[in-house]
C-alpha cells in the first residue's frame, strides 16, 4: 500500500478552488494525479496518513467533488471519523 502524506495543488480553471495535482509519499517521492488514477485502476491500494496517524483509503471518483466542476478523473478519500486525513487537508509537498 502506498501512503500519501502531502499533496500538491493547482488552481482550477474557475479560479475559485484548487485541484489535487500530485501526491507525495512518506519517502518524498511524488506521483501525478493521473499516475495515482492509473495505479488505482491497476489494483494498487493507496491511502493517506494525517499528522495524527489516522488513515483513509484513496478512491477514484468520476469528477472533482466541487459543485459543477468537471475535472476528471479525480481522487478523493473514503469518508471516515476525521477530516485530518483528507487529501485536501494534507500539508503541501
Amino acid at each position: 500500500m502506498l501512503i500519501v502524506t502531502r499533496t500538491r495543488k493547482e488552481m482550477a480553471p474557475d479560479g475559485r478552488h484548487q485541484h489535487i495535482k500530485a501526491v507525495c509519499l512518506q519517502d518524498g517521492s511524488s506521483y501525478t494525479r493521473a499516475q495515482v488514477v492509473a495505479s488505482l485502476k491497476a489494483g494498487q491500494q493507496w491511502s493517506t496518513c494525517g499528522y495524527d496517524g489516522s488513515r483513509a483509503a484513496i478512491k477514484l471518483v468520476a469528477y472533482c467533488p466541487v459543485g459543477a466542476c468537471m475535472e476528471t478523473p479525480y481522487i478523493t478519500t473514503a469518508p471516515d471519523h476525521t477530516t485530518i486525513n483528507n487529501l485536501d487537508n494534507l500539508p503541501p509537498c
